[in-house]
């Protein structure tokens, strides 16, 4: 399906040899390799692959590379646990917050039971956030900004965009010949997404060419890889470079961003949502408004419409709940609402909700701060089995995602999301993107990469087309794309870089997605 695309990057990029992203452990006296391995959720045969020399055993002294196996999007901060007697999945995701899959994730050991004593890595989700939100650029702001730009931009008869993706073509590196490229061949399936993006980006580059916009697209395969990522933006080819797009993964983008950041070059960061990613690194955008800026901006709207409302908050009893919870409250004046309730479940699920609720009131409103989704589908049916007509009920971003949600529910529950964009199929350019996308690699393209790669460089290129350059004290325009919408335009930190600020609450009517009209929202 990615033949296409996999040929031509594969053709035009050079392998080079990487090593994997790592920490290290001093061993101690009396340490063993079993022992390491345990601490670390690591096979002895992987420490020993990374370490030849420990194959004859430990001695005090020792300095041991810990190969690094799991990876996501966002670098995941981890603590260390010691299980106690008789724990299991059911009480760490009580205690934690953490699913059965995210534990496995990181202790793939667990699938065999747990053992007292053992320590397990405990994914923690902490949100720093470092940029500042102090409302809107003025007019008046906005046209100095305007001339700002004018003395530091020129417009060029060409660009240089690079883009940075894990592509993971060294573990493709068995196809070696063009004419094997030709048959049916088996891509890594990390590769994919890479892949995708630039798919759906190779659409925008198209799109903007035929509009006037002369390129010299260069491509990198960091390999998620930190010291490969260092290297390439350590060339001198980054000097000419004025927009580069990526790297995915937090703790590459953070190498890239800083290096280039110093040689004034503005870097896309595409799909993090990491509160601390942009700290020191003023010429870095970041794509997808934290969690935090959702969340708050939902409480936000609850305040103004709906504090002369029964409010019920209903969350399980652990720390990422209940700080979603603070965030989902952050402006509410409790001591003017009507009526406000906090219900914690010490369960994986409620028993009963109907008798908790004020049958007798005109609406109840119902704040739900959960991403499980065990947790909020048993919740929105037991409140849909209620047959209350009488709920408005406010949920999580994540929700959006969630195919296990009955519709029906969202709609006759009057569930309310924040929300970064969705894509409307009945859009004209959702249509002329969809199609060139079938056409280009014989299936949909997918929403979070295929449409992402499309909107965040059609984006970015425009700017750099209208301005002639990129700079985290510039007027950059709104604008509403596929999936995606740009709003980078509030009194920024000029030490931190630049966060997207559109935040939108949708709801469910008639089988269809509605989106509130903003000027409904009194955005702060």
């Amino acid at each position: 399906m990615y033949k296409n695309i996999f040929i031509a990057l594969l053709l035009f990029i050079c392998l080079s040899q990487t090593i994997n992203a790592q920490e290290t452990h001093d061993v101690k006296r009396g340490e063993t390799l079993y022992g390491v391995s345990e601490k670390y959720g690591v096979s002895i045969s992987d420490l020993v692959k990374a370490n030849p020399i420990a194959s004859k055993g430990l001695r005090k002294g020792m300095n041991l590379v810990i190969p690094l196996l799991h990876e996501s999007i966002d670098t995941v901060i981890y603590q260390m646990y010691k299980l106690k007697p008789l724990e299991s999945f059911y009480s760490i995701k009580n205690k934690f917050g953490v699913s059965q899959e995210e534990l496995l994730v990181f202790n793939p050991k667990l699938a065999e039971g747990f053992r007292s004593g053992t320590f397990i890595k405990v994914p923690q989700n902490e949100e720093l956030y470092v940029t500042e939100e102090l409302g809107s650029l003025s007019s008046n702001e906005s046209e100095n900004n305007k001339k700002i730009k004018d003395k530091k931009f020129k417009l060029k008869s060409e660009y240089n965009i690079a883009f940075m993706l894990p592509l993971y073509l060294d573990k493709n590196d068995t196809i070696d010949t063009y004419s094997e490229l030709q048959e049916d061949i088996h891509i890594y399936k990390k590769s994919t997404y890479g892949l995708d993006f630039y798919s759906g980006a190779k659409i925008a580059i198209d799109f903007v060419h035929n509009e006037g916009m002369n390129l010299n697209v260069h491509v990198y395969d960091t390999q998620n890889d930190i010291k490969e990522t260092f290297d390439l933006v350590s060339g001198k080819e980054f000097d000419q470079m004025d927009l580069v797009i990526g790297p995915f993964y937090s703790k590459n983008f953070k190498i890239a961003s800083e290096i280039l950041s110093r040689r004034n070059i503005p870097t896309i960061a595409p799909l993090s949502t990491k509160g601390n990613l942009l700290e020191n690194i003023p010429n870095a955008f970041q794509v997808i408004p934290s969690l935090k800026k959702q969340i708050t901006y939902l409480s936000n709207f609850i305040a103004q419409n709906y504090s002369d409302k029964n409010i019920t908050l209903v969350r399980r009893n652990n720390k990422d709940e209940q700080k979603y919870a603070q965030w989902m409250t952050s402006f509410l004046n409790h001591d003017s609402i009507l009526y406000f309730k906090e219900i914690i479940v010490e369960g994986a699920v409620i028993d009963s909700i109907h008798h908790e609720l004020d049958s007798m009131a005109e609406t109840n409103i119902i704040l739900i701060p959960s991403n499980e989704k065990d947790f909020v589908t048993d919740m929105l049916t037991k409140l849909n089995a209620t047959r209350d007509s009488n709920f408005i009920v406010f949920g999580m971003p994540e929700w959006f995602s969630f195919k296990e949600l009955d519709l029906n529910y969202l709609m006759d529950l009057n569930v309310h999301l924040p929300n970064t964009g969705f894509i409307s199929y009945e859009d004209s350019l959702t249509n002329y993107f969809v199609k060139k996308y079938q056409k280009s690699n014989s299936e949909d393209p997918s929403r979070r990469f295929a449409f992402s790669g499309f909107d965040i460089t059609y984006y970015f290129l425009s700017v750099l087309y209208e301005q002639g350059g990129i700079s985290p004290d510039m007027y950059m325009k709104t604008r509403d794309m596929l999936g995606l919408n740009f709003d980078f335009n509030y009194n920024r930190n000029r030490k931190n870089g630049s966060r997207n600020q559109f935040v939108q609450i949708i709801t469910y009517e008639d089988l269809e997605i509605i989106r509130l009209e903003k000027n409904k929202l009194n955005p702060f």
